[in-house]
């Protein structure tokens, strides 16, 4: 199986091929967002969603441009799981807000493709030490 980059190096390359960050807050539509648990479900809900990837799943990653204090955020689209991976494609941008509308051309799955192993899925959860765009899973969108 192919080693891909880690999800820092590719949010890297991402930022540094530009961001279209134009469009007025108003041209994107949030999903409805439910109520929010209490955060130590949240937690919980978020390990066993990484734990058990499904295939259909988008991967909410939270960032920070290196430099700013603004908080973006990257998806990346499950389209295969095996019993040891998970087989990502990053969305063509990034976004203001972790709950962008997923059907806008930008944040739909490029042809990237992004290989991680299930230990590797689980290391999303906490930022990386190092890591200058403080990246971490934040949300998994699940269809249910």
């Amino acid at each position: 199986m192919p080693k891909l980059l880690p999800l820092s190096s590719v949010l890297c390359m991402l930022l540094a091929t530009g961001c279209d960050q134009s469009k007025p807050a108003g041209q994107q539509q949030a999903a409805a967002v439910p109520a929010a648990p209490a955060p130590d479900s949240a937690a919980a809900q978020l390990r066993a969603q990484v734990a058990d990837p499904k295939v259909g799943d988008v991967y909410v990653v939270q960032f920070q441009p290196p430099g700013t204090a603004q908080k973006r955020y990257f998806f990346y689209h499950l389209f295969r799981a095996t019993p040891d991976s998970a087989y990502l494609h990053p969305a063509r941008k990034d976004a203001a807000d972790a709950n962008a509308d997923l059907t806008q051309p930008d944040f739909q799955a490029s042809a990237n493709t992004m290989v991680y192993t299930r230990a590797e899925l689980a290391e999303l959860l906490r930022e990386q030490p190092g890591d200058v765009n403080k990246a971490r899973l934040v949300q998994v969108r699940r269809a249910d």
